[in-house]
């Protein structure tokens, strides 16, 4: 592991260790003035040094030392000269943050998919591969797998293990509150309780990063999607599963055990279909890929055709189910207008209840556009107060495949340049930016 690297890393890993007493005091003071400045110069620069002193209330002389140090471990690089006042006096020369300093990877897993994408540490996206990927198969053949795809990832690209600073991994289905382990995830036999992070970083050997692929999904958009600038926003993500991540106050929502989001569940049918969940009725039951598929297959209509397939009609898969809903086919789109109904029922009520002032849909089913979003449009208007709903607007999300991914590694970014934890165990956010994350 590299100079630069190992810093990070060692940031990521020992926030919490520093201990008690003045040494430890000093130690952790140290820190956070180095990560002050770093973060100054990440966000604002280029800048002087003198600038840097100025915006973050320290010292030349301990902003200087701190600079010093940064450009002998390769995280600032110096470059180009301000012009001199006017009075005369010496030019100051620009500190850089070096994002190419080091690398981090992000990986969305999916129930049939995966796809990992290399980053340096400003997210700006170096290589991208995707796959299938069978979840059926559990965790014992399956992250075996993923580890050798990462591997060959790595390798494929030209890039070093020596310089990675973390992976982050979006996964479908409720978390444990330490974001380690799927609980009882629908759909994905076998993946109860496994311990998926410490798997990843025992065979990889870096920190790793686990949360809910929606979760990781709203984070990507509302730092580089659509969701920009939102204090407040919903991502729905609309596939073989419906999920939602919820973005308060420009951080992710994960309720008191770490389950908040899960839209999919929301029960829209008291007497339809059983879930995989074990209920009945849920959003995901009415509304989701398989769901479009059968109601395009039979008629697309409540009390239609029931289990029939129209006569002559092949087997289809959600894609070409909304491909042939924009060609004009009357029954598909009609299945996809069905979806958009019920998933506006769901957000209806999740727009009474917290009120944000954004939805994104993404997935696959979300190609759809406004044959989709006009339907929920309608829903939360019809179904939810005037005030609540307004000024809450509904548009598809801008990162299409890439957001989960990216959320991922805005995960690792976040730990890597956020400060010492006063809860053990987890790794503080930046003011106004990302998740809590767990330490590695």
């Amino acid at each position: 592991m590299n100079h630069t690297v190992r810093h990070l890393v060692r940031n990521m890993r020992s926030r919490d260790a520093h201990g008690t007493g003045r040494g430890a005091g000093l130690r952790t003071m140290r820190q956070m003035n180095r990560l002050l400045v770093l973060n100054c110069m990440r966000e604002e620069g280029p800048l002087a040094r003198v600038k840097i002193a100025d915006r973050t209330g320290l010292s030349r002389t301990t902003v200087g030392s701190i600079i010093d140090s940064l450009l002998s471990e390769g995280l600032a690089r110096e470059g180009s000269l301000l012009h001199a006042a006017p009075a005369g006096g010496r030019r100051a020369i620009l500190v850089h943050f070096n994002a190419d300093a080091g690398n981090v990877l992000g990986m969305d897993i999916g129930r049939t998919h995966f796809t990992v994408v290399a980053s340096n540490l400003a997210a700006n996206i170096e290589a991208r591969h995707s796959g299938p990927f069978d979840a059926d198969l559990g965790p014992s053949i399956c992250l075996p797998q993923l580890v050798a795809e990462l591997r060959a990832f790595v390798e494929r690209n030209h890039l070093s293990w020596d310089r990675m600073v973390g992976i982050g991994v979006g996964i479908p289905g409720p978390m444990d509150t330490g974001l380690s382990r799927l609980i009882s995830p629908p759909r994905m036999p076998g993946w109860h309780g496994t311990d998926i992070r410490q798997i990843l970083r025992r065979e990889l050997g870096v920190p790793v990063y686990l949360d809910n692929d929606a979760n990781m999904g709203a984070l990507g958009e509302s730092r580089f999607g659509a969701g920009r600038g939102v204090y407040e926003l919903a991502y729905i993500k609309v596939g073989t599963g419906i999920g939602g991540g919820l973005v308060f106050n420009g951080q992710i929502y994960r309720g008191s055990r770490g389950s908040a989001g899960e839209l999919g569940h929301v029960t829209i049918d008291s007497d339809g279909r059983l879930c995989d969940c074990g209920n009945r009725g849920c959003l995901e039951v009415t509304a989701g890929a398989a769901a479009i598929v059968q109601n395009a297959r039979t008629g697309g209509y409540r009390g239609g055709a029931g289990d029939s397939a129209r006569p002559g009609v092949r087997e289809m898969d959600v894609a070409e189910v909304v491909s042939a809903a924009l060609a004009g086919d009357a029954a598909c789109r009609a299945a996809v207008r069905r979806a958009g109904e019920d998933i506006g029922v769901a957000l209806a009520g999740l727009v009474n209840l917290v009120n944000p002032s954004l939805i994104l849909i993404a997935g696959g089913v979300s190609h759809a556009g406004e044959l989709l979003l006009g339907p929920i449009r309608q829903a939360i208007t019809t179904r939810s107060l005037p005030a609540a709903s307004s000024h809450t607007e509904v548009r598809v999300a801008e990162l299409g495949d890439n957001a989960i991914a990216l959320g991922a590694v805005a995960t690792v970014i976040d730990a890597a340049f956020s400060g010492p934890s006063s809860a053990a165990g987890v790794i503080p956010e930046p003011v106004g930016t990302g998740p809590p994350v767990p330490q590695a």
